[in-house]
């Protein structure tokens, strides 16, 4: 698959501090590109709702990414799982 990443998930990923969750992070960028599709990444799982955008829990983290064609995914978020909870409060 083709990965692309916006800005904010550049952001999310810089401002983390953890060594061990860059390095999971990159190791599930890594089977992202080499996967035929989205389907072949394990624990990759659609967000009910929209039927193209995709999350993972990486530890307490959650990896959100669009699916923007049948060969390409943009990643947009890298937050702690209580910011999400904190985005959806606010929405």
């Amino acid at each position: 698959m083709v990965l692309k990443t916006s800005s904010q998930f550049a952001k999310d990923f810089k401002s983390v501090k953890d060594v061990s969750l860059r390095h999971k992070v990159k190791d599930v960028l890594e089977s992202l590109k080499t996967a035929k599709n989205v389907n072949d990444v394990p624990h990759f799982k659609a967000i009910s709702g929209n039927d193209k955008a995709y999350k993972m829990g990486i530890g307490f983290y959650y990896l959100v990414g669009i699916i923007t064609s049948e060969q390409e995914i943009t990643l947009m978020r890298l937050l702690h799982r209580d910011e999400v909870l904190q985005i959806i409060k606010n929405t």
